[in-house]
């Protein structure tokens, strides 16, 4: 079971409860840096054991990865009553995947591309850090009016 988090109802998910939102996600947004900008990039991925896969096409995202540079992969979610929220972060090493890619083929459509063209470059990502946090949604009213926080930038 996870912690929660003082001063704050959010939860800290146990390493097992976020392989569990893992597998049961497909969208993810793959964070990279290109020279010193962040780039972030949606990806459709799929979890196998404790490994992260996904496909791609050759281009910035694909340079990127491959230079073996740590990159991040953040996916979430919420509960089907819509009360509760998910997210789950994991950062990691990628490189070209390892695997026999046949054993892949019964992953299902929504793990598939969305976007068109060829992706014939299959990523792995071996996580270095997984984390995961889970919290109640509150009334969206609680974000109106919006409030000065520039104390807090100072």
């Amino acid at each position: 079971m996870g912690t929660f988090q003082p001063g704050s109802h959010t939860e800290s998910l146990a390493l097992a409860d976020c392989w569990k939102y893992l597998q049961s996600s497909y969208i993810g947004r793959l964070a990279v840096i290109n020279g010193t900008s962040p780039e972030i990039f949606p990806v459709n991925f799929l979890s196998a054991g404790e490994m992260l896969i996904f496909r791609t096409a050759p281009g910035t995202k694909l340079r990127l990865l491959l230079t073996g540079a740590s990159v991040a992969l953040e996916t979430d979610g919420l509960n089907p009553y819509g009360t509760e929220v998910w997210s789950v972060v994991v950062k990691g090493i990628p490189s070209p995947f390892e695997g026999d890619p046949t054993s892949l083929e019964g992953a299902g459509p929504e793990r598939e591309p969305w976007e068109p063209g060829l992706k014939e470059h299959l990523v792995q990502i071996r996580p270095t850090e997984v984390s995961g946090r889970r919290f109640a949604v509150h009334p969206r009213s609680r974000w109106w009016p919006p409030l000065d926080f520039s104390a807090d930038w100072t």
